[in-house]
């Protein structure tokens, strides 16, 4: 086998929330914080990989959006959707899950509807590659079908019904936007993502009062008022926690893993080949 290393492999990775970004910025190899184009960021250069991770916001618009104008900036390779996501069937927490598709249910009211939603295919080649990844230690890879929502899922009977509705495995809010606009742009785009709510826990609050325009006023207040919540957010806290652990763990691999030739042989890389 003649390995030719491969030509600057470059990676936008996208997350939702500081935690997220911090979850993988604790392994990013050579990592450093920077502002790109007004977002926070971390940004690692190696001999065979540039990689760039952006916190977008919460939510689709704030993914599509962001997504959208770092793809215009420069030349890229592929496009990762990371961070937390809810569980849609009995996957523990701290669970990785590498998507095969997401699709877009547009507004949650047709979260029941009996319309076909609209389907962004994950990147087959990189998928395989990924799972083909061995893990020394956590859970191992799940991999199957996520479901994009416009809002938070607080109640598991949503989720419940979600999943058996859809047959995905996980839900959250801005793989499917992140996903379009990749598409758009002709990338590949991969999820991965980590499980930090089950599908039978309901969520302490409603986090959807934090999403709209100085909601977390409010938030704060009812949170402060409401005793009887502390409890769920100290478990969501630890659930949180666990899977931070997890997605660290898994870009620990993936990053020690890009450079080999067996990875880049696996995504067709035209740098590899078998004489």
């Amino acid at each position: 086998m003649i390995w030719q290393e491969p030509l600057l492999t470059r990676i936008v990775i996208l997350t939702a929330t500081r935690v997220e970004l911090n979850a993988v910025g604790r392994v990013l190899p050579r990592g450093i914080s920077i502002n790109f184009l007004g977002y926070t960021g971390l940004k690692s250069q190696t001999a065979s990989t540039y990689v760039l991770v952006i916190q977008t916001g919460i939510g689709s618009d704030k993914a599509g959006s962001v997504t959208r104008k770092i793809l215009e900036s420069e030349a890229w390779d592929v496009v990762i959707s990371t961070g937390f996501a809810g569980a849609l069937n009995s996957l523990p927490i701290g669970s990785l899950v590498i998507g095969q598709e997401v699709l877009l249910l547009g507004q949650t009211e047709g979260l029941l509807s009996d319309s076909d939603p609209q389907s962004i295919e994950c990147h087959p080649d990189w998928v395989k590659a990924l799972l083909g990844m061995q893990l020394i230690y956590g859970y191992p890879l799940q991999h199957g079908c996520f479901v994009a929502t416009d809002r938070v899922l607080t109640q598991s009977s949503q989720k419940r019904i979600l999943g058996e509705r859809t047959g995905a495995v996980a839900v959250d809010m801005e793989s499917g936007a992140i996903g379009q606009v990749a598409k758009q742009y002709g990338l590949p785009f991969l999820i991965v993502r980590s499980i930090s709510d089950g599908v039978n826990e309901d969520l302490p609050i409603d986090f959807n009062m934090f999403l709209k325009p100085f909601g977390w006023v409010g938030g704060v207040g009812h949170v402060l008022s409401t005793p009887g919540c502390w409890k769920g957010f100290f478990q969501l806290y630890r659930n949180s926690r666990q899977a931070g652990i997890q997605l660290s763990n898994f870009f620990k691999f993936f990053f020690a893993t890009l450079p080999t030739p067996a990875f880049f042989m696996a995504i067709n890389k035209s740098g590899a080949e078998i004489s």
